[in-house]
């Protein structure tokens, strides 16, 4: 399993306007719309995850099932998402869960896994990690083509479960993608054989090997860089 530990590189690129200007104007939104989600579910005392239960029943949870059951795509981008719950004797690190984020292959049935975002039981973001293939059974895209898409190919516009929670995973996105960039391409170097196949069938199927990157996140540091770039670009 590749570790990564998040540094200030990441900040230091938002605030200086060194990311592709794709990135920086999808970033630059994602900020606006993050920053308004978050006030609105916090004038509420609400987080992304009472939120997202709001209709759900404690009574007889199924944890580690997907939430919602069927997952929640976008009729247009064709994005998905769904977020597992763990059991509360097997939280770490008061882990609550983690979201799961796919895009379609294009032109075939299946999806692609972009990442997984971990949730603290205060429903904070707290890290941002890849899995081997099997995990989610995606049908695995290397990452400059996953990042060729990304971040537009992540945008979750519906109603049910919740739109405020398809806006700010689609948000989320496009703050991390620095560091969404960074754990792919660590991904696909934990797939490369010697021999250069990709992805390298040894690995990819190795049940032991669940997490492929992880990085650490500093959401309120991240959206602060945002904040500071886009105050920066005004002056």
């Amino acid at each position: 399993m590749s570790v990564a530990s998040q540094s200030g590189s990441v900040v230091e690129r938002i605030q200086g306007g060194c990311l592709p200007a794709g990135w920086e104007e999808a970033g630059l939104a994602a900020w606006d719309e993050w920053v308004g989600i978050q006030q609105a579910l916090a004038s509420d005392n609400q987080t992304v995850l009472t939120e997202l239960f709001r209709d759900h029943r404690d009574e007889g949870f199924d944890y580690w099932a997907h939430f919602p059951a069927d997952d929640a795509q976008d009729a247009n981008s064709g994005a998905r998402f769904y977020y597992h719950a763990h059991d509360p004797a097997e939280w770490t690190h008061e882990e609550h869960g983690h979201f799961h984020l796919f895009i379609p292959r294009e032109g075939e049935p299946n999806f692609a896994h972009v990442v997984a975002l971990s949730m603290t039981a205060q429903g904070a973001l707290s890290r941002v990690f890849t899995t081997n293939a099997w995990v989610t059974g995606e049908s695995m895209l290397p990452a400059d083509r996953l990042l060729e898409g990304l971040p537009e190919a992540f945008e979750i516009n519906r109603a049910r479960p919740s739109w405020l929670v398809g806006r700010w995973l689609t948000a989320a996105v496009a703050l991390l993608m620095p560091v969404i960039a960074t754990l792919l391409k660590a991904r696909d170097q934990q797939l490369l054989d010697p021999g250069g196949t990709w992805p390298n069938p040894a690995v990819s199927a190795d049940r032991d090997r669940h997490i492929l990157s992880e990085e650490v996140v500093d959401m309120p540091t991240l959206v602060t860089a945002w904040s500071q770039r886009a105050a920066a670009l005004t002056e």
